[in-house]
């Protein structure tokens, strides 16, 4: 690589530092910019001869723009890292169960004896993992399994996964893609671009008719090829959607290792032992007879749905918080879940949007942007066998850092309110 070619990285987050990094160390010369750096950077994007972008860089931001009218390629943070990362690369993308699949994909892959490195959208960029094998700190047969988004699928051109699993299709982002959800299924797709047919693989609920499935389901047995190998009663994973995530993992492992790998104690013992990450469907306490649960991670109406469905909870049981950052979602879908609903308890920015798609079949409370006196609210008003539920179906950036910290201030609001 010669040093003088001139590399533009838009966005200075994790991803966009992880991509500087990895740049000096393919021998570009690289300059960082962000909106707001004035002409300067617009002339810098202009004159580069390679611009990456991070995933959170909005496409009609200034700089965004510059670099689709430049001269220069144009791509983002993870295509940028995959073409930098010689060992194999597996991809997840989906609506919901994304991180779940990706984090049990590693954890199945580590126990059978491979180097798995969780990268993408959980939080670890590729660019990052690329730079980490560069320099010696991951071994060189590391095995990416990549988490994506889709804004990170919008700017790949060389993205090619040995195998990939599209899990399913829900409301999300269609403030990005002018409401439009054939648009946000079309960019999500694009992650078999370089797939090979038989490892494009379906979610499980996915009525995909040219899906090439080696995983399937009957009843509680899960048999890979036709033979079983676990039945789903033995994991520590409940809900139809975890079933759908470790079908999955699955069958991206069975795209790596041969089908007797799964026959044995290592896989049985590790698929059992798994565990779901915090936030996702997280008993906080059980407090005379109310259950307190946080689904902080159900950031749209799909994955809030999935919460709801997962409970098990009686009719008009359920004190459900919900509510946060609008990103064009439809939230008519939640309708169906009118009576497991004792109330809403409605917070943040959309709740108008929330309350005028469904307070005609589920009572709502508005809490403004109180998002403490809505679980205090909630506590105060659940009886023994209800549960109180954050599953806000929202994204978190209207009034927390994440979804994280919305999961941890629950928490910490429910165990003062129980203490």
């Amino acid at each position: 690589m010669a040093a003088s070619l001139r590399l533009i990285v838009i966005g200075h987050g994790t991803s966009g530092q992880a991509a500087e990094r990895l740049g000096r160390l393919t021998g570009y010369e690289v300059a960082v910019v962000e909106d707001g750096d004035g002409e300067s950077a617009e002339k810098q994007v202009a004159a580069a001869d390679l611009v990456v972008t991070s995933p959170g860089v909005k496409p009609w931001s200034p700089l965004y723009r510059a670099a689709l009218e430049g001269r220069a390629e144009f791509i983002g943070e993870m295509e940028f890292g995959f073409r930098h990362f010689p060992g194999k690369v597996i991809a997840i993308t989906g609506t919901d169960g994304k991180t779940t699949t990706t984090e049990l994909t590693c954890h199945l892959l580590r126990v059978l004896g491979l180097h798995p490195a969780e990268a993408g959208n959980i939080g670890v960029p590729l660019s990052a993992v690329a730079a980490d094998l560069r320099e010696g700190i991951l071994p060189v047969d590391t095995v990416a399994v990549v988490e994506t988004s889709s804004f990170q699928l919008e700017r790949v051109d060389r993205f090619a996964p040995e195998a990939a699993v599209l899990l399913n299709i829900g409301s999300d982002h269609l403030d990005r893609y002018h409401g439009d959800p054939v648009e946000y299924e079309a960019v999500k797709r694009r992650i078999f671009r370089h797939v090979a047919p038989e490892n494009r693989i379906f979610g499980i609920g996915m009525n995909e008719p040219d899906a090439r499935r080696r995983v399937a389901t009957d009843g509680d047995r899960i048999l890979l090829d036709g033979r079983e190998i676990l039945r789903f009663s033995e994991t520590r994973l409940t809900g139809a959607h975890n079933l759908e995530n470790l079908v999955a993992a699955i069958e991206l492992c069975a795209r790596l290792l041969p089908a007797e790998a799964f026959a044995t104690a290592a896989f049985r013992d590790g698929a059992t032992a798994f565990r779901t990450g915090r936030h996702r469907i997280e008993t906080i306490a059980e407090h005379h007879g109310v259950r307190y649960i946080n689904d902080s991670k159900a950031t749209n109406p799909h994955a809030a749905a999935a919460a709801l469905r997962t409970l098990n909870a009686p009719p008009h049981s359920v004190h459900w918080l919900l509510g946060g950052l609008d990103k064009g979602m439809d939230f008519r879908e939640l309708r169906a879940f009118a009576a497991l609903i004792r109330r809403a308890y409605l917070f943040g920015e959309c709740r108008e949007k929330i309350r005028t798609a469904v307070a005609d079949v589920i009572e709502c409370v508005d809490f403004g942007m109180d998002f403490e006196g809505a679980v205090q609210a909630a506590a105060e008003a659940a009886r023994p066998g209800e549960t109180v539920l954050l599953a806000p179906a929202c994204a978190s950036m209207d009034m927390f850092r994440n979804y994280q910290e919305r999961g941890d201030r629950f928490r910490a609001a429910v165990l003062a309110k129980i203490s």
